[in-house]
């Protein structure tokens, strides 16, 4: 009677990993033994058996497929941010020639509504020693009416309700839901928060990117801070 023993399946384990150790410094094994690749099968996923040779032309062939598919979603994704990146710099570059909060007004319309394909934009500024009632302008003296939607990050997206779309934009229609990108404003007077709103509620998710959008509320405070001066 054969006892098994349990360091034999140690002795096969040492054996197998010394082989993997020596194949790996060896990279060139298989060029100099080039019969042993035929002799060699491996279980397809069918039950039949192909050769190590087959088998690798298989990977490889899997592996140019992902890398192909991920190199063109990278290029989707480049292309994306340099279309992105050209709204951005368009609007920042008419910010810096706003004189007027009307101008302002119409800037942000232009711009936010018509290039970036939003449905509602609206800046809030607090307690600022300011009277504006624009279109995409208001001001508040009280309190933002969307301060509990604002948290400690400058800035923050989320799903909303119609009641409180109407709040945010109030110079607009609306359906039952939408959503919103909220985006801090640093001002020299007061508090205030850029809005970007869609009629979809999930246009801005909370794992949206958000850092091109902050950088147009960066530009937009300066230049509020320069107009109320």
């Amino acid at each position: 009677m054969h006892l098994h023993n349990d360091n034999d399946d140690v002795k096969d384990t040492v054996n197998e990993q010394e082989i993997l150790d020596y194949l790996r410094k060896h990279p060139d094994f298989f060029q100099r033994h080039v019969t042993a690749l035929s002799e060699l099968n491996l279980p397809h996923e069918s039950g039949t058996a192909v050769s190590l040779v087959e088998r690798q032309i298989d990977i490889l062939r899997e592996r140019n497929v992902a890398m192909r598919r991920r190199m063109n979603e990278l290029l989707h994704a480049a292309r994306a941010n340099d279309e992105i990146f050209a709204k951005t710099r368009s609007l920042n570059l008419a910010l810096l020639e706003v004189n007027s909060w009307h101008e302002l007004n119409e800037v942000l319309a232009t711009h936010v509504l018509v290039d970036f394909e939003a449905d509602f934009v609206c800046a809030h500024i607090l307690e600022a020693d300011l009277a504006l009632s624009l279109d995409h302008i208001q001001h508040h003296f009280n309190e933002l009416p969307f301060s509990h939607l604002q948290n400690s990050n400058d800035a923050a997206c989320t799903a909303l309700r119609q009641s409180e779309l109407e709040k945010m934009f109030p110079m607009s229609d609306h359906d039952e839901s939408g959503s919103a990108v909220i985006l801090a404003l640093n001002l020299k007077k007061g508090a205030g928060a850029l809005c970007i709103g869609s009629r979809d509620a999930n246009r801005f998710a909370k794992e949206m990117d958000t850092l091109f959008v902050k950088y147009i509320a960066d530009i937009l405070g300066k230049v509020m801070n320069r107009l109320a001066d």
